[in-house]
């Protein structure tokens, strides 16, 4: 959209322009004096795009929160249910999975459980993957804990749990 009002802005600048040299004072004072006035049209155009608080180009509309303008953010995401899920271990405590991502991950824990501020880990997933991290503790909700990797789970893993679980459901 803000394209196509840039390219509009360029030809009718360029038409005015051309009007004026081509014919010059053969137009009349009138015409001249209008031509004048039409001019600042297209720069106050110009301004008001480049000042716009949105980009010129514009992500996808489904991409688009439209609450507050932010693009949102691409994840793989495995989201397990209560009877098939991975087991998370930390030292010799078992954990059961509830959501898994490229960025981190949430398990069922009881809000007195302790983990420390960084911590090391291993999830056995229903594909037969086992994913060693490093991680902290990024947040603590009603009867889970939400941990964040230190690096990132491949996609490629992500996508075979998500194989593995759609074949289970199969």
């Amino acid at each position: 959209m803000n394209i196509a009002a840039l390219v509009a802005n360029v030809i009718q600048l360029l038409i005015i322009l051309a009007v004026f040299f081509i014919r010059g004072l053969d137009l009349g004072p009138l015409v001249i004096f209008l031509l004048f006035l039409l001019m600042p049209i297209p720069f106050i155009n110009f301004l008001a795009l480049f000042f716009s608080k949105r980009p010129i180009l514009a992500s996808r509309a489904e991409d688009v929160d439209g609450s507050n303008g932010l693009v949102k953010r691409e994840a793989v995401r495995v989201l397990y249910e209560e009877d098939r899920c991975p087991v998370l271990t930390v030292g010799d405590t078992a954990y059961t999975v509830r959501d898994l991502s490229e960025g981190g991950v949430r398990i069922r824990a009881g809000a007195e459980m302790p983990f420390k501020k960084k911590f090391n880990g291993d999830i056995r997933l229903l594909s037969g993957d086992h994913i060693r991290f490093k991680a902290t503790v990024a947040r603590r909700e009603e009867g889970e804990v939400v941990f964040k990797f230190t690096e990132p789970v491949g996609t490629a893993i992500l996508m075979e749990e998500k194989k593995a679980l759609a074949a289970a459901d199969a």
